[in-house]
């Protein structure tokens, strides 16, 4: 298991906020994993699953406004993976704020409010959830997907809560395979097709 940097970071409002980060190349683009109700540990595994282009960092935020500015001070647009209502309402709301602080959202068990739907057309978005999942319903699921127009769905079979913690090998799989067809990444990387995964447009069940 890869050491895990707890480093704390000073904003321009002087506060400071806590980040926990894996090792990554110096090129890798910052991933942001939101998730207030778990802890650093429970992501290493999944984290050692995604491709190698993307530096995972576990934040300690309270709110969007946290959010956007540990964006702002990293410099560049983040990749922003949240588990949870909470944290899919914090996404959703920092792409509302500054869409281009944003390149994609991977939101897990969440749900974006739908007054918000709107403002989270221009950022690629996978909606991740796994197929027995019992926090977030399917038809909620496909709903979200329908309403926003740069979304995918991914639904795993035989896969409950909590998909990115207690199945994190086909997690990173679908997080992997959506970011290369977002482009998000440039490079390639090994199976990056989901195992038991229905997925993008017209692949869901209805």
């Amino acid at each position: 298991m890869s050491r895990i940097e707890k480093i704390g970071v000073r904003l321009q409002s002087g506060s400071t906020l806590q980040i926990h980060a894996w090792p990554g190349s110096e090129s890798a683009q910052p991933a942001m994993i939101v998730a207030p109700d778990s802890s650093p540990a429970y992501w290493s595994d999944f984290v050692s699953h995604l491709t190698q282009s993307q530096a995972a960092i576990f934040v300690e935020v309270s709110s969007a406004y946290d959010l956007l500015m540990l964006i702002w001070e990293i410099g560049e647009p983040a990749l922003l993976l949240g588990e949870g209502l909470m944290a899919a309402d914090w996404i959703s709301k920092t792409v509302e704020i500054a869409p281009g602080a944003v390149n994609a959202t991977i939101i897990c068990d969440g749900d974006v409010p739908t007054h918000r739907i709107n403002t989270m057309h221009a950022v690629p978005t996978l909606i991740l959830r796994g197929r027995q999942s019992t926090i977030q319903s399917h038809q909620r699921a496909v709903q979200m997907h329908e309403q926003l127009r740069n979304s995918t769905l991914a639904e795993p079979e035989d896969c409950g809560n909590s998909l990115t913690r207690y199945d994190p090998e086909v997690a990173a799989a679908a997080v992997n395979w959506f970011l290369a067809g977002t482009k998000v990444i440039s490079n390639d990387f090994p199976n990056s097709n989901p195992a038991h995964t229905d997925t993008q447009t017209s692949d869901y069940y209805v």
